[in-house]
Order: structure tokens, then C-alpha cells, then sequence
């Protein structure tokens, strides 16, 4: 007969433990499970073995449970995380919580990836153990503990789908099927209208995504109403943001003001970003302008040298017209009469008394009548109105 390839047997250590269990009943705690890659080379167990040829990786065993009680065989099971790895698996063994080695295996030999490589995998490594008497061993079967592998899985979860296919033929044979109320749980008839009062109907996924659709929207309206105003610091359509209603832009480049409580001048524009003063709009106020020249000191003047002139001389002066007139005899009769001498060029003093004299006038013009920007410090927001 050909012996196997691979196979677990229990050490003399081990054998030995599980006798003075036998007869202490203190059953053997095994708790760890290492594995190793046999430096290279397919190991053989030896029953003399205190540990692995060239151990790798050790680790608390994820459970320790009843394989088969009828042939008293116990499976232990490890699991190694994705992230160790890095070597050949060729040889495994038991220990105990005294790290004393129960048993050793041999395995086919499979390379577990580590994470780094690109490759990680949980693996699982399971050493069936058969003993005279499972009671020896102390059992790891938490479900608190142990971590389920995918046989695991796919067995509980098998189970569960009999289990259940069980119970619903069961229940399909059946004729008790009452209507679910308020009170009793039972069948129930689906509907997608989402304005029903009824409590006898459930409602339908697409029922639900209706209302759900329906309730936003009319919180929406009740805060957006025709006439809302709203300011946005981005640029952003309220036409394409909300479809159903219609927005328009309030103007570019302006400030909003209070209109009048009866809304009788709401939406009117006015008033500009720049004005010109008039006079009109100038304080009213007199400015007074006085003044007076600098006072002139006395002076003496003297006119130009003219007015060379001579008189008539005669009897009776003075008088309007000339006139001949004799004097003495006729034999004396002398009727020409001499102007009077020349008096020559001469000159006359005026004196000029020290005086001033009061002015009026007008200044040069203030300004040059240029606007003015009245536009506050601000920060620019587009403002939208909805008006349906």
C-alpha cells in the first residue's frame, strides 16, 4: 500500500499531553498554529519534532471544533491575513497555550503572496487531527472569535436558504394569509398614487419617490414665491437651476432701495451713479466780498509849462465887446487901444489830499462743474426676481 504524500501526526510531546489528559481530565489547550516552508525542501513529520523545520509565520488559531465525532477527529483552522506572505507553505504545526508542539503536517507546497506584491489573499490553513477521545481537547468554537471563512459562509449561508425555502413552501401550502393592518402584520396590496388616505394599501418605491419629490417641491414654492428676490455670489441662472419657474435679471450695475409700503412704485428705477451741484443745490448762505484799495500817500503835482496868453486892454473894462472910444479932443482922438502883455508858459501846483477808494467785483470761477461718482465701498452679487 502506497503511504500518503501528506499527512498530521500527533508527537511524542503531543501523545503525551493528551494521555495526562486522558487522566487528569484538564483537556490540552491547543491556541497556536505555525507554518513553515521547510527551508526549501518537502519535509516529512517526525513524531520527535518540538517544531517546524524553518517556521515563517505563527498565529492564534481562528478555531478548534469537532470535524467528526464519530471518527474523534478535531480540525483546527488558522487564517493568514493578505498582508503575510512571502514565502512557500510546506509544513504546519500544533502548540499549546505552553508552547509545547502537539502535532506536525506536511502540505502541498502553495506560495502565499504578500499584500506588497500586488497579490494579497486571506489563506486558510486546516490540520485534521484525530485523537482517542475528543473530550482531550479544549475546543475553540466562539462565533464571537472565530473568523469566518468563505466555506464557512457558503455553508451557514446554504443552510439558511433550506432552511427558509423550507418554511415559505410550508407557508405557500398554506391558505392563512390574512391582511396585514395597523395592529397584525399580514399581506398588503401596493399602490404608487401618493395623494390616497388609505392605511390598507403600502406604497411603492416609486410612490415614495413621488411624495419625497412632491414635498420638496412645494417646501421650495412656499420659500420661493412670485415677486422672491434672491442674491447669488456666483454666477447662477435660476431658470436653469429651477425650470419650472421664471426669473429675471434686476438690472446690471445697481443698489436696491425700499419702496413704498403699498407697493405701488416697487420694480421703478431711478437715481444715476454720478450728479453735477448746481447753484441751487449749494448751501444758502451769502458770501460776503469786501475790500479796499491801498491807501495813497500826498502828493504835490505840478502841471506842464503852457498856456501863453495875452488880453485885451482898453476903457471899459470889463465888458462883453470891444469897442472904440475916444479920449480928449477930436484932434487927440486915439482909437486903438494895445492888448494887455503876454503872460508866458507857466506852471500850477495842485495838491492831491490822501485818499482811498471802496471795490466790488467778482471771484474766478469755483470749479470746473464736473460730475461726481456717489458709489459707495461694495461687493457685486447677481440678483435675480422671479415673476412666475
Amino acid at each position: 500500500m502506497t503511504e500518503k504524500a501528506y499527512r498530521t501526526i500527533i508527537t511524542t510531546a503531543g501523545a503525551m499531553k493528551l494521555a495526562e489528559a486522558a487522566v487528569s481530565g484538564e483537556p490540552v489547550g491547543i491556541t497556536m498554529m505555525a507554518v513553515g516552508d521547510g527551508n526549501g525542501s518537502q519535509p516529512v513529520p517526525d513524531p520527535e519534532q518540538t517544531r517546524l523545520v524553518n517556521e515563517c509565520y505563527r498565529a492564534p488559531l481562528n478555531k478548534l471544533v469537532v470535524a467528526d465525532s464519530a471518527a474523534n477527529i478535531i480540525e483546527a483552522e488558522m487564517v493568514m491575513q493578505p498582508q503575510v506572505g512571502g514565502f512557500t507553505l510546506r509544513e504546519a504545526a500544533l502548540f499549546d497555550d505552553a508552547g509545547i508542539c502537539i502535532a506536525v503536517a506536511n502540505m502541498p507546497p502553495t506560495y502565499k503572496p504578500e499584500l506588497a506584491e500586488g497579490a494579497g489573499r486571506f489563506t486558510t490553513v486546516r490540520m485534521w487531527l484525530a485523537v482517542s477521545s475528543t473530550s482531550d481537547i479544549q475546543l475553540i468554537a466562539d462565533p464571537g472569535v472565530v473568523l469566518a471563512t468563505m466555506h464557512d459562509v457558503l455553508e451557514a449561508g446554504n443552510s439558511v436558504k433550506d432552511y427558509c425555502d423550507d418554511l415559505l413552501s410550508d407557508h405557500e401550502k398554506s391558505r392563512d394569509h390574512p391582511d396585514a393592518t395597523l395592529e397584525e402584520k399580514g399581506f398588503t396590496k401596493l399602490s404608487s398614487q401618493t395623494d390616497s388616505d388609505s392605511e390598507a394599501l403600502a406604497a411603492t418605491p416609486k410612490a415614495v419617490k413621488a411624495a419625497i419629490a412632491e414635498a420638496i417641491r412645494g417646501a421650495w414654492e412656499l420659500d420661493n414665491p412670485v415677486g422672491t428676490t434672491r442674491f447669488f455670489n456666483k454666477n447662477l441662472n435660476p431658470n436653469d437651476q429651477w425650470p419650472w419657474s421664471v426669473w429675471v435679471y434686476t438690472g446690471e450695475n445697481r443698489t436696491i432701495r425700499i419702496g413704498k409700503s403699498d407697493g405701488t412704485n416697487v420694480g421703478q428705477t431711478g437715481g444715476s451713479d454720478n450728479v453735477t451741484l448746481q447753484r441751487a443745490n449749494l448751501p444758502a448762505v451769502q458770501i460776503d466780498v469786501s475790500g479796499e484799495t491801498s491807501e495813497q500817500g500826498q502828493q504835490e503835482l505840478t502841471t506842464s509849462g503852457n498856456g501863453r496868453h495875452r488880453h485885451r486892454a482898453g476903457d471899459g473894462a470889463p465888458g462883453d465887446t470891444w469897442q472904440d472910444a475916444t479920449h480928449g479932443t477930436d484932434n487927440q482922438k486915439y482909437t486903438g487901444w494895445n492888448y494887455t502883455d503876454y503872460a508866458e508858459d507857466h506852471q500850477h501846483g495842485v495838491t492831491i489830499p490822501p485818499h482811498k477808494h471802496t471795490t466790488t467785483g467778482k471771484t474766478d470761477n469755483l470749479g470746473e462743474g464736473k460730475s461726481i461718482s456717489v458709489v459707495e465701498a461694495h461687493t457685486l452679487l447677481m440678483c435675480w426676481s422671479r415673476v412666475a
